[in-house]
């Protein structure tokens, strides 16, 4: 971050900068193999007498990633990464080419719902021959997914149901973020889990990011600049009013001069995408939620329904 720039290079003062000239470094299929093989030996130093449920469970993640994955790349998203972290399991993030309600909730469900899918599938071929290995493959399967979909953030289930009701209320999203954290932190003692915890350590750093955005946005409110639009649709004016108010927020652009476009303005640009609000595409409406409500309460409910009269000795055989 150059602060130093002289004041008399032309276009440096208030030039909004073409959000295409920050394109991220590439190798990002090295870095997927690098954390895969991190994830892999990482597992395998713990519980390499367990040998059978660490290729059980790395399969299931990798199935429901990839679902995760193939739906981003379906839709046009940008720069999609996969990356595997150790007693967490994994995450796809990606950049949307649009900004629609109905491919986010798809990109949400690509994930569980096939997982759920071929688990059901094994347990009916469990009930045909019996054999244990359909039945452990079966339960890990239907449970992780199920678990991922518990309405607490950062799960699917979680993020499914702020994209369908909380994204429109700030105080209402950051009220769900509190609630998850309490209610993962419950989990995490009530198993004995405290890997859980470190996820609730990244939902306090997500509310503590959220928050920050939400000040941002109120700022503007009270200086009347909109922030309802994309970022090629601000002007130069507007680029310059909202960066000031953001490194007067953000610990993290400190360092920029709030009078002064930096050559390297990646850190502001990016910042800036999260505080503004595009109009949103594809809504998904009433009905549709509402479809969508009972699907998932449907998969949340199955693990009791399959499983429930089952003894735990094919899970142990």
């Amino acid at each position: 971050m150059t602060n130093g720039t002289s004041a008399d290079e032309p276009g440096i003062h208030g030039k909004k900068p073409i959000q295409t000239a920050f394109a991220r470094p590439g190798h990002t299929l090295l870095k997927t193999i690098i954390s895969f093989v991190l994830y892999i030996a990482v597992y395998y130093y713990f519980f390499q007498d367990n040998l059978k449920w660490l290729v059980m469970l790395t399969a299931v993640i990798l199935l429901h990633e990839a679902g995760h994955f193939i739906a981003m790349k379906g839709f046009g998203y940008k720069d999609v990464r996969l990356f595997f972290v150790p007693f967490i399991g994994a995450f796809v993030s990606g950049e949307p080419k649009i900004v629609s309600q109905r491919q986010r909730i798809v990109t949400l469900l690509a994930g569980p719902l096939p997982g759920m899918l071929a688990g059901l599938l094994f347990f009916i071929l469990f009930l045909q021959n019996h054999q244990p290995v359909y039945y452990q493959l079966s339960f890990v399967l239907v449970m992780l997914n199920a678990f991922n979909l518990l309405p607490v953030t950062p799960l699917d289930g979680g993020q499914l149901l702020e994209n369908l009701f909380f994204r429109s209320s700030g105080r209402i999203q950051l009220a769900f973020l509190i609630a998850s954290a309490v209610l993962l932190f419950y989990l995490a003692v009530y198993t004995r889990n405290y890997f859980i915890v470190f996820v609730v350590w990244l939902i306090v750093i997500r509310y503590r990011k959220i928050s920050t955005v939400y000040e941002v946005r109120n700022e503007l409110d009270n200086d009347n600049l909109g922030y309802s639009k994309n970022y090629d649709e601000l002007t130069d004016e507007e680029y310059m009013a909202t960066r000031r108010i953001m490194i007067k927020h953000v610990k993290a652009l400190k360092q920029y001069d709030p009078e002064i476009v930096s050559p390297d303005e990646e850190d502001v640009v990016a910042y800036l995408n999260k505080v503004l609000i595009p109009p949103v595409q594809n809504e998904i409406t009433v009905q549709e939620k509402i479809i969508i409500i009972v699907v998932w309460i449907v998969l949340l409910v199955i693990p009791f329904v399959v499983y429930s009269k089952y003894s735990v000795r094919y899970i142990l055989a």
